[in-house]
């Protein structure tokens, strides 16, 4: 009975990066750390996750090409099934509320509460459906509506399966709200900036991971390219910005 592991590998010559640039490229793994497998260098740790179905392939080919590895994490489902254990258990007002992951349903409950609740500072802002026509709103966080201020963006879950992304939104919220009129910090930003937070740009590849738990590292978004078998789109990589290294890649597949 196999789970699915994150591996750690140190390739020590040009010719096992070269073979483990190969491995990765075309096997079904999902690399950590580089982010792309051409930043893979000599005597520089690499880190990726394996299905449990692939793990005895991957790991006999390692051993073939005498690349040092090791398993880093073992049973990350595991893992992945602890992390949406209280999604809705605190009440939304709470402190630990925000130290928990939530469903992209209860991201929108939330949204609607926290603006009722404190409709002085918040303003729920609708900017549009996604490719499978969820809603996708802007928090806008302003201590004065009369005053035109400089503005401060912050979105987070372009990467679907980042969860850690939307948490922090949701937490930023939370603690701007709560801490506004003690905290000198955050009282002087909020007299000069306006903020508007996005806290899933991603929201269907968001919801994907949470609705099938056998996807739950599904990365993209999940629209369709004409007659292509792939599904979705890198949407950071959907900006002429060079992501992670010297040439673009790729948007899909």
């Amino acid at each position: 009975f196999f789970r699915d592991e994150v591996l750690w590998a140190l390739p020590q010559t040009d010719k096992q990066v070269e073979a483990l640039q190969d491995l990765l490229n075309t096997t079904e793994v999902i690399l950590w750390q580089p982010v792309v497998v051409e930043n893979i260098r000599k005597d520089r740790e690499v880190h990726f996750y394996v299905r449990a179905s692939s793990l005895n392939s991957i790991k006999a080919q390692l051993r073939q090409l005498t690349i040092e590895h090791k398993v880093l994490m073992a049973d990350v489902q595991g893992l992945i099934e602890k992390q949406t254990i209280n999604d809705t258990v605190n009440p939304r007002s709470s402190s630990p509320y925000y130290e928990n992951y939530h469903s992209m349903k209860e991201i929108y409950h939330w949204m609607e509460e926290v603006v009722k609740v404190h409709s002085d500072l918040l303003q729920k802002i609708y900017i549009g459906s996604s490719y499978e026509k969820r809603p996708l709103y802007v928090l806008k966080l302003s201590k004065s509506q009369e005053k035109s201020k400089s503005a401060i963006w912050i979105d987070c879950g372009i990467h679907a399966r980042e969860w850690i992304s939307p948490a922090f939104c949701l937490w930023f919220i939370g603690h701007a709200i709560h801490v506004r009129e003690r905290d000198q910090t955050m009282t002087t930003l909020l007299e000069h900036f306006d903020f508007y937070v996005m806290p899933v740009v991603n929201v269907d590849g968001y919801e994907y991971t949470w609705s099938h738990p056998s996807n739950r590292l599904w990365r993209k978004s999940r629209s369709s390219h004409g007659n292509s078998k792939c599904i979705g789109t890198d949407m950071n990589r959907n900006f002429d910005a060079h992501w992670c290294g010297m040439t673009s890649f790729p948007s899909y597949c």
